[in-house]
């Protein structure tokens, strides 16, 4: 059995920030739709769904990851580097 797995040569920016008092959070559910959207756009390729950790503080240079799955199942690791403390981020898919 051959296990596939989704390589996209794809770096992205997005600017994602939950509001609120305290600490700020990113807003993981904004982001997971736009790295959905940005792999299908810029890769072609049909996602089905992202998945981001939940409760990630926004803080310049902290990295997370994200999986991105696309419609006939394959999987991929998406890279999240946070680029500043205003919930601006980069992401690249794969490698």
């Amino acid at each position: 059995m051959t296990r596939h797995r989704l390589l996209v040569p794809l770096i992205a920016a997005a600017a994602v920030v939950a509001g609120g008092c305290g600490d700020k959070k990113l807003d993981t559910g904004k982001l997971e739709g736009k790295i959905k959207d940005g792999i299908q756009k810029q890769a072609g390729v049909k996602i089905r769904s992202v998945s981001c950790p939940d409760d990630v503080k926004v803080k310049k240079g902290d990295n997370f990851n994200c999986r991105a799955t696309t419609t006939s199942g394959q999987t991929a690791t998406v890279k999240v580097t946070q680029q500043d403390d205003e919930g601006n981020v980069n992401y690249q898919v794969g490698g």
